[in-house]
């Protein structure tokens, strides 16, 4: 009985459920999942942020056009059965030193300054991030104030 019982136990936790996260999704995906999701926070994804998104994702993996617009399909699709943030900024908390976190806060907040306003959801969204990724309030809004004095929406990534 204990053996069909560990057995049982192996194939559910070996299985994927729908809505989260795959052990072998790319760094890249979890990252532009939450772009995604910074994109819809303040329910009126806007063509200026798309853009960004699509930029910052560019100038951080060195992707050309065409990869970068079948990421943002695919975090697109990710994002709408994703459960909640946890299961992306785990994986994220995992691999990523402090300073590559620090990297993913600073893509958001300029992805959230690109249409030069800061809306109070967006930047709920990011607080939530920095908090699950243990980024530090200092650091935090350091980089928001190094985003806002480059001119997010002028700056490159």
């Amino acid at each position: 009985m204990i053996r069909n019982l560990k057995k049982w136990f192996e194939s559910t936790m070996g299985a994927e459920v729908p809505g989260t996260l795959s052990r072998l999704e790319p760094i890249a995906l979890v990252t532009a999942t939450l772009l995604v999701e910074l994109t819809r926070a303040d329910f009126n994804s806007s063509e200026v942020e798309m853009e960004m998104a699509k930029k910052l994702l560019a100038a951080r993996f060195g992707l050309d056009a065409q990869a970068v617009q079948h990421l943002v399909q695919q975090a697109t699709e990710r994002a709408d059965k994703a459960v909640s943030l946890h299961e992306f900024t785990h994986r994220l908390n995992k691999e990523l030193s402090p300073a590559e976190k620090s990297e993913v806060i600073e893509m958001l907040w300029r992805l959230s300054l690109a249409d030069e306003r800061l809306d109070k959801y967006e930047e709920q969204l990011i607080r939530r991030v920095a908090g699950l990724l243990h980024v530090p309030d200092r650091e935090l809004l350091r980089l928001r104030e190094k985003v806002r004095a480059a001119g997010a929406g002028n700056s490159a990534p």
